[in-house]
């Protein structure tokens, strides 16, 4: 039986519609264990209607910050038990509103361990893929104007493949976001069009020598589960968080002091 040591585990769901589920299953597929009993605990909350969109947020189109009704959620998960909380949206990350929910968190009595998405994608490509230094940037609108994975792997020393706006937005954010075809608009069955729109970003990064994509957006990891395609090495953002998360629930106090400040 799994240690009674290990932390629960929030996830803070509903962004987008199967963003918290496709975290959670990546826990389990992530989790080394026999029986039942040795998987982590794992508290999932969505309130989507209560969250209003980052990208629309971030462009500026809603006024009410969507960081309020997070730190909402992450309080009430951590009533529940949790004590490790993972944010299953990428532009939820953007400094706007990441820096709000971090500023309320600190507050909390029993103040969380709040994993940073995109912090752990970053910490994941120096740990596992040390010979990459060329790295493209599929996400929305919102991450991509705010630019919040491009600064932290410029930080580190990458080289940034994006295209330029028109691309961006009539290709890869209409992959997530078309009121008709987008993923959003269907979960649960990828539309024709959209897998046409995912052969042609595939095929830029593949011309602008890209040795890794990143998935930014967690609509994205229900396109692609292989962690290769046209050869060039795929990053799951969901997969990353997944993993810090388990590993931040398993280790030892001090070492999820050390782990989260990467």
């Amino acid at each position: 039986m799994r240690s009674e040591h290990s932390k629960v585990i929030g996830i803070v769901g509903g962004m987008g519609p199967q963003a918290g589920l496709a975290l959670y299953e990546n826990i389990i597929l992530n989790t080394s264990a026999l029986v039942d009993q040795q998987h982590l605990s794992v508290v999932l909350m969505a309130f989507p209607g209560n969250i209003e969109d980052r990208t629309l947020f971030l462009e500026g189109k809603v006024k009410a910050n969507p960081a309020h009704e997070i730190v909402n959620i992450i309080k009430k998960l951590v009533c529940s038990g949790a004590s490790v909380i993972g944010i299953a949206c990428n532009t939820s990350h953007s400094a706007a509103i990441f820096d709000v929910i971090t500023a309320e968190i600190g507050k909390i009595a029993n103040k969380p361990t709040l994993l940073n998405m995109p912090g752990e994608v970053c910490c994941s490509i120096l740990r596992n893929h040390p010979g990459i230094s060329k790295i493209g940037l599929m996400t929305t609108n919102g991450t991509y104007s705010s630019g919040l994975y491009k600064n932290m792997l410029q930080e580190r020393g990458y080289e940034v493949v994006i295209p330029d706006f028109i691309f961006q937005n009539e290709v890869i954010h209409r992959m997530v976001y078309d009121p008709e075809i987008g993923i959003k608009a269907n979960p649960t069955r990828i539309a024709d069009e959209v897998w046409s729109l995912f052969e042609r970003a595939i095929a830029f990064f593949k011309e602008n020598n890209a040795e890794a994509i990143i998935l930014g957006c967690t609509e994205f990891s229900l396109l692609l589960k292989d962690s290769e395609i046209e050869g060039i090495r795929i990053i799951d953002s969901t997969k990353c968080l997944a993993m810090a998360l388990v590993a931040a629930a398993t280790v030892s106090t001090s070492l999820v002091e050390t782990y989260t400040q990467k």
